[in-house]
């Protein structure tokens, strides 16, 4: 009986427990969700110390510039007779960078203001060859200069181009890789251009197409850190202190939209799409929506460029404002504006998604949407960019000016230069870093309290069962609880008495006859029997027989 009361009594106790857990279990599930989420939204705010902060001021993913040069190889007949330009692609020459945002200062309108170094540095491994690599590509300077000159008289024009000739410049020339990336070389017509052409950005008379952009940043960004407005999160306020371009001809073109790529705010459930603004293309490019992607076992959702994204604007009518050349074919964008009016235009490589008509001048070139195509992968919690390819093109407008007797007999177009790959993109290390920061809290959590839920309900049912059958056993004991030794004793001793005319009682022994009088019920005779048995005793009068 002692060991049933404490059965009785722990299936209580573990009973009640496990309700209080699967209570409390319960409640921590339902409300999950919004701890997560409220933890989330401080961890990827762009305040000082944050997750996300840490990611922002130093982007940990590897990121790779892919160079790619057309090397021409038809100088003469392009030059002299008027002929499509061949080209053969070289590339890619490939340099690792790290972007880095030095003092990012805090302001107390829930923004952030900093400036963005990045650095590259060449990677032979990852390349086709070495940085001395030469290249049979377009003359920049002759180009640009020749642009420059259409705004002079006729005079001055053949003047300038005796120069050019006396100082053996071309308009095709060889140059090596370093010295058309980063490092630039001398050249006569950069050391006078600024003469003829203020604002020019050229120093020290040295000219290459990425010359000063190494170890520089592009300016001072001021972007929201998503504490008031998560979905404003590294959105930019401003570049410079100006809110807007100043580009380009009308107010919606000239808009400052968007994140640098890098990071944004965590996406809706169903995105449309994404905006991002980068220097080199002076404006902000919008990709859509496509699909879903998985890297590393990390989700994201994939954005990538729409077919008018670089149209005119009878094709487009968003892009009227970018038109700078009424009737010129779909597929470029004319950076004229923001390049120091040089003639330099942008396309996607191997002019990939542009009027068919700017590749009957170039020979040698075949787009493809996986060669040449650009994307944007976004882990859609963060906003974090977990895979980038923007890839662009940089191309140069000829045209026939006349007095400068070397473009007598070009063909006119846009001609490439080269195109860049702009690669982001993440690795098992860093896929292991979100997962044990985002998916793995989520995982625990659950796993855990949806563990608590299942055994506390076990536990609830097998004291249930204990204390039913506790209960069952309990019914079936007897009333009372009489010792085994006695109930021998009433068994043997079944006392019938008889009482005579005195009031006294004999016991007869049927066997014998011999009776015995006076005999009373005392406790010597009657040990097991209780008041209630002496109550029911009955008197039997025998016969003689």
């Amino acid at each position: 009986m002692a060991v049933r009361c404490m059965s009785r009594k722990c299936a209580k106790i573990v009973l009640w427990a496990s309700v209080a857990i699967l209570i409390v279990s319960t409640i921590i599930l339902i409300l999950f969700p919004t701890i997560y989420k409220n933890q989330l939204k401080k961890d990827i705010a762009l305040v000082d110390g944050s997750l996300m902060t840490n990611i922002w001021r130093d982007v940990p993913l590897p990121i790779y510039e892919r160079l790619y040069f057309f090397n021409i190889t038809n100088e003469e007949e392009f030059l002299n007779h008027g002929k499509p330009l061949n080209v053969t692609e070289a590339g890619p020459y490939t340099y690792s960078s790290r972007w880095v945002k030095y003092n990012p200062v805090w302001h107390s309108n829930g923004t952030v203001s900093y400036k963005e170094i990045r650095t590259y540095q060449f990677v032979r491994s990852l390349s086709i060859g070495d940085q001395d690599d030469i290249i049979n590509t377009l003359n920049g300077p002759m180009i640009i200069a020749a642009d420059i000159l259409k705004n002079y008289n006729i005079g001055f024009r053949i003047a300038a181009s005796i120069l050019l000739k006396l100082n053996s410049e071309n308009i095709i020339t060889q140059k090596s890789v370093r010295e058309l990336v980063y490092d630039g070389y001398e050249d006569t017509i950069i050391k006078f251009a600024p003469l003829f052409k203020k604002g020019l950005p050229f120093k020290n008379g040295r000219f290459s197409w990425l010359y000063g952009k190494n170890a520089t940043d592009d300016g001072l960004f001021t972007v929201f850190t998503g504490v008031d407005d998560q979905s404003q999160t590294n959105m930019i306020n401003n570049l410079n202190g100006f809110d807007k371009l100043n580009f380009w001809k009308g107010d919606s073109c000239n808009m400052i939209n968007g994140t640098n790529i890098e990071v944004g705010p965590p996406l809706p459930k169903n995105p449309q799409s994404y905006t991002f603004y980068q220097t080199i293309f002076c404006r902000s490019l919008t990709f859509d929506y496509t699909g879903d992607e998985t890297h590393f076992g990390i989700p994201a959702k994939r954005f990538k460029p729409p077919k008018d994204i670089f149209a005119n604007g009878s094709d487009n009518y968003a892009n009227s404002c970018f038109d700078l050349v009424e009737g010129r074919p779909s597929g470029v964008l004319d950076v004229r504006p923001c390049q120091f009016d040089a003639p330099v235009l942008l396309s996607f490589p191997h002019f990939y998604m542009a009027d068919p008509s700017y590749r009957k001048n170039v020979h040698g070139l075949n787009p493809n949407d996986e060669a040449h195509g650009s994307h944007l992968d976004v882990e859609p919690v963060t906003g974090a960019s977990v895979d980038v390819q923007v890839r662009f093109q940089l191309n140069l407008q000829m045209s026939r000016v006349r007095g400068v007797f070397q473009f007598d007999d070009v063909l006119e177009g846009v001609f490439p230069v080269f195109w860049v790959g702009l690669e982001i993109q993440l690795n098992d290390d860093w896929a292991n870093f979100f997962k044990s920061n985002l998916n793995n809290p989520k995982i625990i959590a659950y796993s855990v309290l949806g563990g608590l839920v299942v055994i506390s309900l076990i536990l609830i049912i097998i004291s249930l069962v204990v204390l039913r059958l506790s209960n069952i056993e309990d019914d079936d004991d007897p009333l009372i609880d009489v010792k085994e030794e006695h109930r021998e004793n009433l068994s043997k001793k079944v006392i019938v008495p008889n009482y005579d005319s005195s009031g006294s009682y004999e016991k007869s022994n049927p066997s014998t006859g011999v009776s015995n009088k006076g005999l009373d019920l005392s406790s010597e005779t009657k040990p097991a029997m209780s008041k209630a048995a002496e109550a029911s005793v009955l008197t039997i009068h025998p016969t003689t027989p």
